[in-house]
């Protein structure tokens, strides 16, 4: 009996004296690595280089609405299209580097035969950029930051 008292009174009192101090060191940690980094971090873009540009004919885009040739759309390749209706990416802006020009788009459709980082413009982006003579472009593409 007094060996089950004595247990009975451990079991109470032990668990109290270690979590408090277990949960005291926790918390001033969790302080201190919770607090905000200084001004110095910031938002930086990523930009998708030798990146392959087409052009196709506009319409109904997976995103939903039509389009003309001469707005300034693009196709973003499946992969990083995303999936649902409309995609996570629909409607987003890009800025499009090339031949020492650049344009912002809207993504407003998907590329099925777009490699990762390929974009197919509309025609008027394309013209922009060069002639559709050439076919095929490599240049740079970006989200916006909205």
């Amino acid at each position: 009996m007094l060996v089950f008292l004595i247990f009975l009174l451990v079991s109470a009192i032990l668990p109290l004296t270690v979590g408090a101090t277990h949960g005291y060191n926790q918390r001033g940690r969790h302080q201190e690595l919770a607090q905000r980094a200084q001004g110095d971090v910031g938002i930086h873009k990523r930009t998708f280089n030798n990146s392959r540009f087409t052009f196709y004919d506009v319409g109904l885009g997976a995103c939903g609405q039509d389009s003309s040739p001469d707005d300034f759309i693009v196709a973003l390749n499946v992969a990083q299209y995303g999936a649902g209706y409309p995609g996570p990416q629909c409607f987003k802006s890009v800025t499009i580097l090339y031949g020492g020009k650049t344009a912002q788009a809207t993504i407003m459709d998907k590329c099925m035969g777009c490699p990762y980082g390929g974009l197919d413009f509309s025609t008027g982006l394309f013209n922009y950029f060069a002639p559709e003579d050439d076919g095929v472009l490599y240049g740079s593409w970006w989200f916006n930051i909205q």
